[in-house]
């Protein structure tokens, strides 16, 4: 029987693989996800989708439906609350947690939202059902694949109803297929970090009424700080659906009748709490020795593994398929290179290590982390004691609830970035964005006068934006220099001198990722640009300002 023949396999159909899929049929690529249960998951799981995933969820038309999927209306509040018991004291609140709240930013195109992992899934999945370039087959498990000389990949599922063997050859396989990685382990790469360095327990319960008994306390989490059960809890919705999580010691183990207790302590009033599922879990600092191996690539938890806390997990795995996505693509139009490839773990790998580190970091300041005498205490002494600790709780949680650093402040170093002498980028900082033209960074946005998006004008390939009176003979060289190779380029010159002084330069160009490759007031050689760009060569000058 002939094996079915695609431009690329996707193992795993969770929101990285089907983001993946997503980015590449956007496109116009053929492509197959393989996922061995017999449906996307049900689990809540990640619950923040961030400004950059809502970002990318615009570009691909689907941010609209997305939000339909909240389980939150608008003026449910877009908080984080710390307190002894969620009928206790109050200790502080994070507003704007994430960045969630329903107003407009200059600094993004799309605010984060509450909208738990299935429904990411869900969305992905039904978009992907109505593009005839798309294969989504479940209940088959990866079995083995084999690469060839001249390029590409065979590749073998079983059907773990019938136990028949599928065929398929496609010109890229990419695992991501989660932690325990099939893709990974055939490959031989190796994680290196360390393992389980904190386990937790997590329960999804149904309490009836506690939501809207919670009037003005409520929260999209709540951090509850006591001696009886230090933990965080939140609703999955605004009716019955809750989940709750504390840190337990990894060798003992707690039966749910103990948990069901603990849950009544956090709360600190009776309510009949029902078990739909539990969840006991290990957190992780662990990176992939390398992501790919010929063609077969590996991306979200099968390359980087971190603990969920600071709401990266999801986002950053979704942000892989992006990356990677559009490399693959300008590989199979035949306008780039290896090179370009070779950049997605050059560019990606930092960006992973800097969020091992602070997700890291944030497993180290747990809701035990702040007990002290006299806290739930309604006295004078208890008030002075919940103000200190406010102050501590504002310094340590500041990074897990407001990453907006992490999430669009981060630069990607690789040969496909073209600099320039004397490029200073801005400090990286966790908490703080700000927003830079230098190459590597995200293209800064704007709002402009229409009430369009900066970003809604960007094409799917490249954009050289202009930011200045036009270089015209410099430009139609840029352009032709494009067209010889095949390589999407498109100019865009905004009607708005809000985004010029904000670019402070003449051009940008920016890549199908809305980061910049190169900035500059002038192109004196659109051919080494072009090929730098695509990762066809690398500069040999400077391109001068």
């Amino acid at each position: 029987m002939t094996a079915k023949q695609y431009d690329v396999v996707v193992t795993g159909a969770g929101p990285v693989g089907l983001a993946l899929a997503t980015e590449l049929t956007s496109r116009g690529h053929t492509v197959c996800v393989i996922e061995q249960n017999e449906r996307i998951g049900l689990e809540p799981r990640a619950k923040i989708t961030d400004v950059r995933t809502m970002a990318h969820m615009r570009r691909w038309g689907l941010s609209g439906v997305l939000r339909w999927r909240s389980p939150f209306t608008t003026d449910f509040p877009r908080r984080v609350r710390f307190a002894t018991r969620l009928f206790g004291n109050d200790i502080c609140y994070f507003d704007n947690a994430f960045c969630s709240s329903p107003v407009r930013d200059d600094r993004f195109p799309e605010h984060a939202d509450f909208i738990p992992q299935h429904s990411i899934e869900s969305v992905l999945l039904d978009h992907l059902r109505k593009k005839p370039v798309a294969d989504v087959i479940f209940q088959h498990r990866l079995e083995n694949f084999r690469q060839h000389e001249n390029g590409g990949v065979t590749i073998s599922a079983r059907n773990l109803d019938t136990s028949e063997v599928l065929s398929l050859e496609a010109r890229f396989l990419v695992g991501t297929d989660g932690a325990d990685s099939t893709v990974r382990y055939r490959l031989g790469v190796q994680m290196t970090g360390a393992s389980s360095i904190a386990s937790f327990t997590t329960l999804f319960l149904r309490i009836p009424g506690l939501n809207n008994d919670l009037d003005d306390k409520q929260a999209l989490f709540h951090l509850l700080v006591n001696p009886n059960a230090p933990c965080i809890m939140g609703p999955m919705d605004t009716n019955d659906a809750w989940f709750w999580g504390m840190s337990v010691p990894g060798e003992k183990a707690i039966d749910d009748e103990a948990m069901l207790d603990l849950v009544g302590k956090s709360i600190g009033r009776d309510y009949t709490v029902e078990v739909l599922e539990r969840d006991d879990w290990a957190v992780h600092e662990l990176l992939a020795e390398r992501y790919s191996v010929g063609d077969v690539f590996l991306a979200g938890d099968a390359c980087h593994q971190h603990a969920p806390f600071g709401g990266h997990k999801m986002n950053l795995g979704i942000g892989d398929a992006v990356d990677l996505g559009w490399k693959i693509s300008g590989v199979l139009e035949g306008w780039a290179n290896r090179t370009l490839l070779d950049s997605y773990e050059t560019e990606r790998k930092p960006l992973h290590q800097k969020v091992l580190e602070t997700s890291t970091e944030n497993v180290g300041a747990l809701s035990d982390r702040f007990l002290s005498p006299d806290l739930e205490e309604d006295t004078q002494e208890g008030a002075s004691r919940r103000r200190e600790t406010a102050e501590a709780v504002r310094q340590l949680k500041t990074p897990e609830f407001h990453p907006l650093g992490v999430v669009l402040g981060y630069r990607y170093e690789s040969p496909v970035i073209l600099s320039e002498k004397g490029d200073k980028p801005p400090a990286f900082s966790v908490t703080q964005y700000r927003p830079s033209t230098c190459p590597g960074s995200l293209a800064p946005h704007e709002w402009l006068p229409d009430g369009s998006s900066l970003y809604d004008h960007f094409g799917k390939g490249f954009t050289l934006l202009r930011l200045d009176q036009p270089l015209e003979e410099q430009e139609q060289h840029l352009m032709e220099a494009a067209r010889d190779v095949g390589m999407p380029l498109t100019i865009y010159a905004p009607d708005s001198l809000s985004v010029n002084a904000l670019y402070r330069t003449r051009y940008a160009l920016v890549r199908p990722d809305q980061h910049i490759a190169w900035r500059g007031e002038s192109i004196p050689s659109p051919e080494a640009l072009i090929d730098g760009a695509r990762g066809a060569g690398y500069m040999t000058r400077r391109m001068a300002v």
